[in-house]
């Protein structure tokens, strides 16, 4: 055991610990954390599939890390979750790149076959998670049966969020590190920087989002529906598309909110220009696992109105500080904030500087610093 940390040290010090990555698709998001990641190791990131069902129409640059495509079948689900790839190539795809650690996303197949590389080798393993025991509250016994055995043969696991790591120790999984998700957000930072938060007669309302049930947009239109009713000038922003659109158009229309912005799908690198034109995010959601759209709102400057089932809320906002967290469901409490935050220009600038200087502290080399002690971690236990 000497030996081998001795030569994990060596190579940590060298910037050479070998790590493979295993995940599902590549994303926008996700890929400048990687890329952070191949500067601090020698990274290899295997992905299940080109795409997925949660995929959008992204413009995607060639990744600027060494990456391979796992391929094979796929079992498809909602488009608002990974599909599960049961594959057994990624065994061959872990030998071939002979990592120390493996970091492998979620609690499906390939995390066991990860699992089995890991024994094989004598590597270690880590799951990483962005779920929450919100999140997670609905699983069934076979994905029970999954959790309590990966955690009884991974040696650690990587939570994305203070709720993530704390869900993950409550599965059983030690040692628990926390890697804060991030992404590239100078651009958005760019637009905090310069904004100027005037105190202009009309509260802009924006938010971003697939246009899903689960999303809870239904419930944000009735309560600026309700914050007008209250004489306070509310004006809102959707950016993105998905299947609800055509009820929600037709909830708006029926609420006499015809002057709604429907913008559909932006392109990320388009989506700093959509935060700088308003003055407050909201996100009403029901159910995410994380929320980066939060991140990037807060680095444009915007107070966030977040509800609590967000696995970002406890991470970025602090309430009353960067933000308000309520219950989408309850419309009067969600159109109070909006009401609060229209009727004192002031508290926006002040909330808005706040989430900015939060944002800026979460970058991709943040994270990616974050992993590689997770990864060194295990590698010298």
């Amino acid at each position: 055991m000497a030996g081998r940390e001795r030569r994990m040290r060596e190579r940590r010090d060298a910037g050479a610990l070998r790590v493979s990555f295993i995940t599902d698709i590549m994303t926008p998001y996700m890929a400048p954390v990687f890329e952070a990641l191949a500067e601090r190791c020698d990274l290899t990131v295997l992905f299940g599939s080109q795409t997925g069902s949660r995929a959008m129409a992204w413009s995607l640059p060639t990744p600027g890390f060494r990456h391979r495509i796992v391929g094979g079948p796929a079992i498809r689900r909602s488009i608002d979750a990974a599909d599960i790839y049961p594959n057994p190539r990624v065994l061959a795809e872990l030998w071939r790149a002979r990592p120390d650690v493996v970091i492998s996303g979620g609690f499906s197949f390939p995390s066991l076959y990860a699992a089995a590389y890991c024994r094989a080798s004598r590597a270690r393993l880590l799951v990483q998670s962005d779920g929450t025991s919100r999140s997670e509250a609905g699983i069934g016994r076979d994905q029970r049966i999954t959790r309590a055995v990966l955690a009884r043969v991974a040696h650690g696991a990587v939570g994305n969020s203070r709720l993530a790591a704390r869900r993950l120790a409550e599965l059983g999984f030690d040692p628990v590190f926390e890697a804060p998700h991030s992404t590239d957000i100078g651009r958005f930072l760019d637009v905090g920087r310069a904004r100027a938060h005037p105190a202009d007669d009309v509260l802009r309302v924006v938010t971003v989002g697939r246009l899903l049930a689960a999303k809870g947009l239904d419930l944000l239109l009735r309560a600026v529906a309700q914050a007008r009713t209250e004489a306070m000038p509310v004006a809102l922003t959707i950016v993105g598309e998905g299947e609800d659109e055509p009820r929600l158009r037709a909830l708006a229309s029926e609420l006499a909110l015809t002057d709604v912005e429907w913008r559909g799908f932006v392109e990320p690198g388009e989506l700093p220009a959509q935060l700088a034109r308003a003055d407050v995010f909201a996100f009403p959601t029901l159910g995410d696992t994380f929320g980066i759209a939060l991140l990037e709102a807060a680095a444009a400057g915007l107070p966030l109105i977040c509800s609590p089932h967000a696995g970002a809320a406890p991470d970025l906002v602090a309430e009353g500080e960067t933000g308000f967290v309520v219950e989408p469901r309850d419309t009067r409490a969600f159109a109070r904030a909006l009401t609060t935050l229209a009727g004192d220009a002031g508290l926006r600038a002040r909330m808005g500087r706040a989430a900015y200087e939060l944002a800026r502290r979460r970058t991709p080399a943040d994270t990616a610093d974050a992993y590689v002690r997770a990864a060194t971690g295990v590698a010298l236990g």
